[in-house]
């Protein structure tokens, strides 16, 4: 159900949600189906009705990285002995990514805006499935929705588990 809700990086454990993402449970253990999770996973929610032509989230090129949470926000330097996935979800199609290497480092707070992008393959994240990539290189961006629509995006930070492939 639509109901304008909005969460930001709420640690979960899936074997105790807190209260108020129960209703969340469901899809977001949909979403972590053959994921490994010890730990917490961090979760955003974010429902809001988006006019056609308009972006949902944040448009532009970028990777959104690790989440660090005793700083409370996201960190874009690329440690491999942390592995941290990324998982997004939607139900209607407003995002995009890029599958393949590419060159460069991302700047503040993730923008990838200068790095190349021609070579990779392009792909329009759709609507109800899970996508997954490593956080620290799963470039992507929002594009603008093709109605006016209500939509729900759910995005997963995942500690300590990357894909074996790319989203």
């Amino acid at each position: 159900d639509f109901r304008g809700e909005r969460a930001y990086m709420r640690a979960v454990r899936l074997a105790s949600f807190p209260s108020g993402l129960l209703r969340w449970r469901p899809t977001i253990e949909a979403m972590m189906v053959g994921i490994p999770a010890d730990g917490p996973i961090f979760v955003m929610i974010d429902q809001a009705v988006v006019e056609a032509g308009t972006c949902h989230r944040r448009p532009g090129l970028h990777i959104d990285g690790h989440w660090v949470a005793e700083h409370g926000k996201h960190g874009h330097k690329r440690d491999p002995s942390k592995p941290e996935a990324l998982v997004l979800a939607a139900d209607v199609m407003g995002c995009r990514a890029y599958v393949g290497s590419y060159e460069g480092e991302p700047s503040e707070g993730g923008d990838c805006s200068a790095i190349p992008n021609a070579g990779m393959e392009r792909r329009d994240l759709e609507p109800f499935v899970a996508w997954a990539g490593e956080a620290d290189t799963f470039l992507h961006e929002s594009v603008p929705v093709s109605r006016d629509c209500r939509r729900t995006v759910v995005r997963l930070n995942v500690p300590g588990w990357t894909p074996a492939h790319e989203p």
